[in-house]
C-alpha cells in the first residue's frame, strides 16, 4: 500500500549537529569538518542504495564533491547556533522500483529545490528491505549570479522622517536620505536621560549628546527575500503538495491503482479518521477510558443471541403449527428460508468482521513491533550518548586526543539519534498515532482485536449449528408437501415473499446498519443450500432403498 510521508527538520549547531556529520551519515562516506576538527565515518554503515548532488547553475562545479559542498557551507556560518542545512524525508512508494524512485526524486528536487536556487545533496536508504525512503539535504544561504553565498539577513536601519519611523537596507537608505529620512543614533542629555535621535533633531535642543556610533537597527536584520520564502510555512505545504502529485503521477504512469495525498482527512471533509482500524467515535470513547471496540462487540454477540433465540421460539411454535394444508405449510416454509437467510447473513457479517480485524491485525502487529524495536533502540542511543558527553565533559584539556574521539562518537550517535527518530516519526504516522502513549493504546487495541476474533468464534459455531438446525427442520417439512399440491406451495410462497422479506428486513434493522449486498448473497447462499441438501437427501434416501434391495 502506498505510503505518504513527508518530514522537515533543521541541521543546527544549536542542537549539536554539523552539515558535514549530517552528510557523511546520510551518504554512507567519510567526512572530514574543519570547523571542529572532527572525521565522521559511516563507510560501514549499510543501507544505503544510491546517493547523489544536484547543483544549480551558478554553483561552483566543485560543489559536486560532497566534502567541498558541506565544508563550503560549514565555513560560511561563523556562529555556534547557525542553521546549517534543511532536511528533507520522504517515503518512497514500494510499489515502484529503484530506477522509478531515482526518477521520481530527480525531477522533485530539481523543480521544486534546484530551480529555487538550493544545493541539493540525496540518498535513497532501505536498510531493512521493506522501509524505502529518501534523504535530503538543501542549501539554506542563496547564492549570487557569481556562485558567492548571500547573507540571510541584511542590516535594517530604523530612520525617522518627522513623527514617522521606517526601517531601510543601507541600500535603500542611499535614496531615503536624499528624501529627507535619518539614521538615529543614542544620545544622552546632561540629566543623564538618554533617548534614539537624528542628529537633525539633537541640534535643535541644545544639551544633547551623541554617545553611541551605531545606529538604530532591527535586532535580527531583515530576511533575505529567497530565505524567507524557503522558511516559510507556505513552501513547507507547496512542497508537501508537490511531492504527493510527483508520486500519483509516477504512479499513474507505471499503471498502479494506489494513490497518496498530504491532505488530513479534514481538509479532504472526511468525519472518520484517517486509518482504517479505528473510527472518530471510538476513539474519542478510548480516550475517555471506554472500551468502545469491546462494546461493538458485545452490541454484535448481544444481536446474534437475540435471533438464535428468536428462531428457536420460531422453530418451536412453526413445528406445532403446521397442518396437512397448503396454506399452513407454504407460509411455514417460507418463514423458515427468512430465518435461514438472516442466519446465514449473520454469519457473513460474523466472517467479514474477523476477516477485517485479523488483517488489520496481521498489518499493524510487525509495524508496531519495529516502533518498540526502534524506540528501544533510541532510548540505548540516547543513554549512550549522555555517558560519552560526561566522559567528555570530566576529561582534562589536556587530553586531546581522547576527547576529539570521544567528540567524534557523540556526532556518530547525534546522526544515528536524528536517524532513529525520522523513522519513529514514519512509524507513527503508519499507525496514525501522534506519540508514544498513543502507540502504547494501539498495541492494547491490537490485543484486544485477537481477543475478540476469538468470543466472535465461538458465536459464529453457535450461529453455523442453528442453521444446520433450521435446515433439517425446513427439509423435513418440504417432504410433507403432496406431489398434487406442490405448484400450489409454490405460488403461495411466491406471493407470501414480499411480506416476509419485509418482516425480515425491520427485524435486522433494529439490530443495527444493514448490509444489503449482504443480504442478496445470503439469499443466494440458502437457496443454493437448499437445492443442495434436499439432492443429497434424495440420493442417500435411494441409496438406502438401494440396500434394502435382497439379491437375486
Amino acid at each position: 500500500m502506498a505510503i505518504y510521508h513527508f518530514e522537515s527538520k533543521i541541521i543546527s549547531r544549536g542542537a549539536g549537529r554539523s552539515a558535514i556529520a549530517a552528510a557523511a551519515y546520510q551518504s554512507g562516506e567519510r567526512l572530514y569538518n574543519d570547523y571542529d576538527g572532527l572525521t565522521h565515518d559511516y563507510t560501514k554503515k549499510g543501507g544505503v542504495l544510491y546517493t547523489e548532488i544536484l547543483l544549480p547553475p551558478q554553483a561552483p562545479a566543485a560543489w559536486k564533491d560532497r566534502q567541498t559542498l558541506w565544508a563550503a557551507v560549514e565555513s560560511a556560518e561563523k556562529t555556534k547556533d547557525s542553521r546549517l542545512a534543511r532536511q528533507l524525508i520522504v517515503a518512497l512508494p514500494v510499489e515502484l522500483g529503484r530506477d522509478d524512485w531515482l526518477l521520481l526524486l530527480r525531477g522533485f528536487i530539481q523543480t521544486e529545490c534546484v530551480d529555487k536556487g538550493m544545493c541539493a545533496d540525496f540518498a535513497i536508504h532501505d536498510p531493512d528491505g521493506h522501509n524505502p525512503h529518501a534523504h535530503i539535504m538543501l542549501t539554506m544561504r542563496p547564492l549570487d549570479v557569481h556562485g558567492k553565498w548571500q547573507g540571510k539577513t541584511q542590516k535594517e536601519y530604523l530612520c525617522r522622517k518627522a513623527d514617522e519611523e521606517r526601517g531601510f537596507t543601507a541600500q535603500e537608505f542611499l535614496q531615503a536620505k536624499e528624501n529627507g529620512w535619518e539614521k538615529q543614533y543614542k544620545y544622552k542629555n546632561t540629566a543623564g536621560v538618554s533617548a534614539w535621535l537624528t542628529p537633525t533633531q539633537a541640534a535643535r535642543e541644545p544639551g544633547w549628546k551623541r554617545c553611541s556610533k551605531q545606529p538604530k537597527a532591527v535586532k535580527l536584520g531583515r530576511q533575505n527575500p529567497l530565505c524567507a520564502r524557503w522558511n516559510s510555512p507556505e513552501q513547507l505545504l507547496d512542497w508537501r503538495e508537490a511531492w504527493a502529485d510527483a508520486v500519483n503521477r509516477t504512479l499513474e504512469e507505471k499503471q498502479q491503482s494506489v494513490r497518496v495525498t498530504h491532505l488530513s482527512h479534514a481538509a479532504l471533509g472526511l468525519d472518520e479518521q484517517p486509518t482504517v482500524h479505528e473510527g472518530s467515535q471510538a476513539r474519542n470513547l478510548e480516550l475517555q477510558g471506554i472500551k468502545a471496540d469491546r462494546c461493538e462487540l458485545n452490541r454484535q454477540i448481544r444481536a446474534d443471541n437475540k435471533l438464535l433465540r428468536e428462531l428457536k421460539a420460531q422453530l418451536a411454535k412453526l413445528s406445532k403449527a403446521v397442518e396437512n394444508t397448503v396454506e399452513h405449510i407454504a407460509e411455514t416454509l417460507e418463514r423458515l428460508r427468512s430465518s435461514l437467510i438472516m442466519l446465514q447473513y449473520r454469519l457473513l457479517v460474523n466472517n467479514k468482521q474477523v476477516d477485517t480485524w485479523k488483517r488489520q491485525v496481521n498489518y499493524y502487529r510487525p509495524i508496531l513491533q519495529d516502533y518498540h524495536a526502534v524506540t528501544q533502540q533510541l532510548a540505548d542511543k540516547k543513554s549512550e550518548q549522555e555517558q560519552l558527553q560526561t566522559t567528555r565533559n570530566t576529561a582534562s584539556l589536556l587530553q586531546i586526543a581522547q576527547r576529539r574521539q570521544l567528540a567524534e562518537q557523540i556526532a556518530a550517535l547525534t546522526e544515528k539519534i536524528e536517524e532513529l527518530r525520522s523513522r519513529q516519526a514514519m512509524i507513527l504516522h503508519n499507525l496514525d498515532c501522534k506519540n508514544n502513549g498513543e502507540a502504547q493504546r494501539f498495541g492494547s487495541y491490537l490485543d484486544k482485536l485477537e481477543e475478540m476474533q476469538e468470543k466472535l468464534a465461538a458465536q459464529r459455531e453457535s450461529l453455523t449449528q442453528q442453521l444446520s438446525a433450521t435446515i433439517k427442520q425446513y427439509l423435513e417439512i418440504e417432504n410433507m408437501i403432496q406431489p398434487e399440491d406442490e405448484d400450489s406451495v409454490r405460488q403461495r410462497r411466491t406471493a407470501l415473499r414480499p411480506d416476509v422479506a419485509f418482516e425480515r428486513e425491520q427485524q435486522l434493522s433494529h439490530n443495527g446498519y444493514i448490509d444489503n449486498i449482504s443480504i442478496q448473497i445470503a439469499q443466494q447462499i440458502v437457496d443454493v443450500q437448499i437445492v443442495g441438501d434436499k439432492i443429497s437427501e434424495k440420493v442417500q434416501t435411494s441409496m438406502a432403498q438401494h440396500k434394502e434391495v435382497p439379491d437375486r
